[in-house]
C-alpha cells in the first residue's frame, strides 16, 4: 500500500510542476513541452526535427479471475518513453528513427510482459512523390495501421507498441490510395535487440477510395503465412499455416443529412492451418448520430460485431475467425476481455466534447455472447479466458459498462482516466466462478 501512496504523491507533484512550468502553453504552435525553435534545425535543404513523449499510467484490477475467494486485487504502474529524430531532405526524402523504453512495476509476473529497456521501435527510409509522381516508398522498421483497428493496427495503449520490419509501396492519386506491403512483426525481447519473427510473413494490398466527400470505401486482401513455427491442427498434427483475409469496409455521413453516419466491415478468411481447412468470417455494422445544436455536441452510436467460432473441433475445418494484428485495446470494451474472435456483441456509445480540443468523454455499454460455446472465450490479446466443452452452456457471457475522460489542460499535457465494470453472464456461471470484475486506470502523457 505504501508504494501506491508514493506513486500517487509523485504523480500529483509531477502534474503540478508541469502545469506551473508551462502555464501559458495553450496554443497549437506550442504542441510540445519544449519550444519549436529548439526542436527544428535547418541546414540548406535538410531539416532536422526531434521530439518524443513520456507516459505514466496506473491500473487497478480486481477479480479478473471472476472469483472473490481468490485475492487477485492488484495495482500496476507502467511507464513508457518514446524519442524520435527525423531528417527531411527537400520534403522528398525522410530518414526517421524512434526509440522506445517500457517499464513495469508492482507486477508479480516474470518476465514482465510490458517491460523492455530502450530499443528500436521505428527506423525507416521514406521517399515521397519523386518527380511529383503520386507514389511513395517506405522501407524499414515501421508501424502499419489500416481501417478501424480490427485487423491491422499499431495500438498506442500498451507499453510495447507493435511495429513491422516492412516494405510498403503507396500509390495515391486524388481519388484513391493503394498500399502494397510485406513485412514481419517485431518481437520484444527485454535486454536483447528486438527482431522480426522468423518464418512468419505478412503481406497484402489495402486500397481506399476517397471519391465521395465525407466517406471512405476500402477493399483489402491480407495474407499471413507461417512456415517455420509449429501449428497444430484439430487432429493434433503439426504443420504450416496460410491465412488469407479478404474484406471491405466503409464509413461516412449521409449526403443529404450529415448528422447521421454509418460504418461497416465484412471479412472472410480461407487457407490452411496444418491439416485443417480455414473457413471463417466476421462483420461489423454501426450507425451514429451527432447532436450538433446541443452542448458538447454528443455523438450517439450503436453497433454490432460478429466473428465466427468453431462448433465442431474435430471435423478438419477451422472456423474460428482470427483478427490478425488487431488493436490490443478496444474497440470491444476498455477492460479488454474480448476481441473479434468467436464473439457476438451489441454496443452503445455516447461521446461528448464539452471543451473542444481540451475535454472529452465517453460512456459505453457492451453486451457479449459467444458465437459457438464449443469454442473458447478469447481476450484482446488472443488468450483463452474460458474454454467451453459443449453446446449445453449458455452463450451469454456478460455486460460491460465503461466511462473514459480525457483532459488536455496544456498543449503538451494530456490527463486520462477510465473505469470499467464487467457483469458476468450465464456462460461464466456455467463454466466456473462468476464474480464481477472491475478495472480503473489513470495516466499522464507529456509530449516534448
Amino acid at each position: 500500500m505504501r508504494k501506491r501512496n508514493y506513486f500517487w504523491a509523485l504523480e500529483i507533484c509531477f502534474v503540478v510542476c508541469i502545469m506551473s512550468f508551462g502555464g501559458t502553453a495553450f496554443g497549437a504552435e506550442n504542441a510540445g513541452l519544449l519550444p519549436k525553435t529548439i526542436k527544428e534545425f535547418k541546414f540548406d535543404n535538410v531539416k532536422i526535427t526531434w521530439g518524443g513523449e513520456y507516459r505514466l499510467r496506473y491500473e487497478y484490477k480486481k477479480d479478473f479471475d471472476f472469483d472473490d475467494d481468490v485475492n487477485d486485487k492488484d495495482g500496476y504502474v507502467y511507464a513508457r518513453t518514446r524519442f524520435n529524430v527525423g531528417a527531411n531532405i527537400n520534403d522528398k526524402v525522410l530518414l526517421f528513427f524512434e526509440g522506445l523504453d517500457g517499464r513495469e512495476w508492482d507486477s508479480d509476473v516474470s518476465p514482465k510482459p510490458q517491460k523492455d529497456d530502450f530499443d528500436l521501435h521505428q527506423l525507416y527510409f521514406l521517399l515521397s512523390k519523386p518527380n511529383d509522381l503520386p507514389v511513395s516508398l517506405k522501407i524499414g522498421r515501421q508501424e502499419l495501421s489500416y481501417g478501424a483497428k480490427r485487423l491491422v493496427h499499431c495500438s498506442a495503449w500498451p507499453n510495447l507498441m507493435r511495429s513491422f520490419d516492412a516494405f510498403k509501396l503507396t500509390y495515391n492519386p486524388n481519388l484513391f490510395d493503394v498500399d502494397l506491403f510485406w513485412g514481419n512483426v517485431v518481437q520484444y525481447l527485454d535486454r536483447h535487440f528486438n527482431d522480426g519473427k522468423f518464418g512468419e510473413h505478412f503481406f497484402g494490398v489495402y486500397s481506399t477510395f476517397k471519391g465521395i466527400k465525407g466517406s471512405v470505401f476500402d477493399l483489402y486482401a491480407l495474407n499471413l503465412i507461417d512456415k517455420h513455427r509449429e501449428v497444430t491442427g484439430e487432429d493434433q498434427q503439426n504443420g504450416d499455416s496460410e491465412r488469407v483475409t479478404l474484406g471491405t469496409r466503409g464509413e461516412g455521413k449521409l449526403p443529404c443529412y450529415d448528422a447521421l453516419g454509418y460504418g461497416y466491415e465484412f471479412a472472410w478468411q480461407l487457407g490452411d492451418k496444418a491439416t485443417d481447412t480455414i473457413k471463417a468470417y466476421a462483420w461489423h455494422g454501426d450507425i451514429n448520430y451527432t447532436f450538433k445544436n446541443c452542448f458538447a455536441q454528443p455523438v450517439a452510436k450503436i453497433e454490432y460485431n460478429f466473428a465466427s467460432g468453431d462448433d465442431k473441433p474435430h471435423d478438419g475445418k477451422s472456423e474460428t475467425f482470427i483478427p490478425l494484428f488487431q488493436s490490443t485495446h478496444e474497440p470491444y470494451g476498455i477492460i479488454d476481455f474480448f476481441r473479434w474472435q468467436n464473439v457476438k456483441e451489441v454496443a452503445c456509445f455516447l461521446d461528448f466534447t464539452p471543451i473542444k480540443d481540451r475535454l472529452k468523454g465517453s460512456l459505453q455499454y457492451h453486451r457479449f455472447y459467444l458465437d459457438e460455446t464449443e469454442d473458447a472465450w478469447y481476450n484482446a490479446s488472443g488468450k483463452k479466458i474460458r474454454k467451453g466443452t459443449s453446446a449445453d452452456v449458455s452463450d451469454y457471457v456478460g455486460d460491460e459498462l465503461d466511462v473514459v475522460m480525457t483532459c488536455k489542460p496544456l498543449s503538451f499535457l494530456t490527463l486520462e482516466g477510465g473505469y470499467a465494470h464487467f457483469f458476468c453472464g450465464e456462460y461464466v456461471k456455467d463454466t466456473g466462478s462468476s464474480d464481477d470484475a472491475d478495472w480503473v486506470y489513470f495516466q499522464t502523457v507529456v509530449t516534448f
